[in-house]
């Protein structure tokens, strides 16, 4: 018994179309600055924490510092002493009554108070923990009381108003890309809402699974660090030459594509040979003429030769 099989079809358009490249990746800062302790001590007082803004230079923590400031205070009183044996010393070189040898140890002794007042200086100045960008505090890592090290981890501070996202290409992909495109860029926080991003830079090398870094500049500051998002690029129009159809009426995917094809109220299944497609539309470079009728929808139940009944005529 004969089945017919009810399909709907379309005529190949003549149309512009572009191939989009669709690819996923996270929003960053673009300026993220770990900050450290340059120097040891218990934390006394605590001025920023993590979700706070900065600006450069605004004061983060405070830590004790009593010892370095009383032998600051001791090197000072040291440093007036030893100028005052300098002035002495020349006075009594002048006249011969010390040796250009006793001179030179009151100077040296002079200059060697300096250095050590100078590096007491720097010590005092590094316990009060400044902020060396603005950006918001992304993380702290200490509270008050906490005892610091040379090299303690403080504060991570992340721009956000310098935003950039990193998504990955494939190798077929990046030779359609150059820096400089622009991408339609979207995320679920903000659905029906899309923003403007531009590609910064591209790997010149691939990963060990053959993809290729791509790094775009967002300009947009309702966008913020962490956010997933998905960069859609336009690339590559066709030649308006070609027909075009949708992307649905292709069956055997694009590794073997072919399209059914209606004669005389049957369906004829032809190979055919695809160009770009920006996922809703393909362009078919060979296999079809203009008046070619094409399934778009129930070729899933036709084999070549079943006969049809075309529901949208």
């Amino acid at each position: 018994v004969n089945t017919v099989v009810t399909v709907m079809v379309e005529k190949p358009r003549y149309v512009e179309l572009s191939e989009k490249i669709s690819v996923n990746g996270r929003v960053d800062s673009e300026n993220e600055v770990a900050v450290y302790s340059k120097a040891q001590g218990s934390v006394v007082r605590k001025y920023r924490k993590a979700g706070d803004v900065v600006s450069r230079g605004t004061v983060i923590a405070q830590l004790e510092n009593n010892v370095i400031r009383e032998n600051l205070r001791l090197s000072e009183l040291d440093l007036a002493k030893a100028k005052k044996d300098v002035e002495r010393f020349q006075n009594l070189a002048s006249i011969g009554a010390v040796t250009v040898r006793e001179l030179e140890e009151s100077q040296i002794a002079f200059r060697t108070i300096e250095s050590r007042i100078t590096d007491l200086q720097d010590q005092l100045n590094n316990t009060t923990i400044t902020s060396p960008a603005s950006g918001v505090i992304n993380k702290d890592y200490f509270e008050e009381g906490t005892l610091l090290s040379v090299g303690s981890s403080v504060i991570d501070i992340v721009d956000n108003k310098a935003l950039k996202m990193v998504a990955n290409v494939t190798e077929r992909e990046v030779l359609k890309l150059k820096t400089g495109m622009e991408a339609v860029i979207t995320t679920d926080v903000y659905p029906g809402s899309t923003f403007t991003g531009r590609i910064e830079a591209i790997s010149p090398k691939s990963s060990d699974q053959f993809y290729y870094s791509v790094e775009l500049v967002l300009n947009h500051p309702q966008l913020k660090p962490g956010m997933f998002a998905t960069a859609i690029f336009n690339v590559d129009g066709n030649n308006r030459n070609t027909p075009v159809v949708s992307r649905a009426a292709i069956v055997g995917g694009l590794k073997d594509p072919h399209v059914f094809v209606i004669r005389d109220s049957k369906a004829y299944k032809v190979a055919v040979q695809v160009g770009i497609s920006d996922g809703e539309y393909i362009e078919i470079t060979d296999g079809i003429s203009s008046g070619d009728a094409i399934v778009k929808s129930g070729q899933i139940n036709l084999i070549d030769g079943t006969e049809v009944s075309i529901l949208n005529l």
